[in-house]
């Protein structure tokens, strides 16, 4: 097949088989020299776009939680404020 069609015969049937062959090694050439590469690192970069969407789903799941957690703790505090103020006005009514 590296000679082509180089001294084939290319009229009739038997010249279409060799036509027909020689294309086909010709594309399976260029499959294997070309597409599968560019296939496996297509590939690749899919895995890698794949994995960091998961991290940054995590990430932001996270996040979310974190301000959830913030919140919760933010309004505790003002609990604890307000429980402290009243304890300090009821102290110093006792002190009158």
């Amino acid at each position: 097949m590296l000679l082509g069609l180089q001294d084939a015969e290319l009229v009739g049937p038997t010249g279409t088989e060799r036509i027909n062959e020689w294309a086909d090694w010709i594309a399976a050439a260029v499959a294997q020299t070309v597409v599968h590469p560019i296939t496996a690192e297509r590939d690749a970069f899919a895995d890698r776009v794949d994995t960091l969407s998961q991290i940054a789903k995590r990430h932001k799941d996270g996040y979310t939680e974190a301000v959830g957690d913030v919140q919760k703790l933010e309004a505790r505090v003002a609990d604890l404020e307000a429980e402290l103020a009243q304890l300090r006005a009821a102290a110093t009514l006792d002190r009158l």
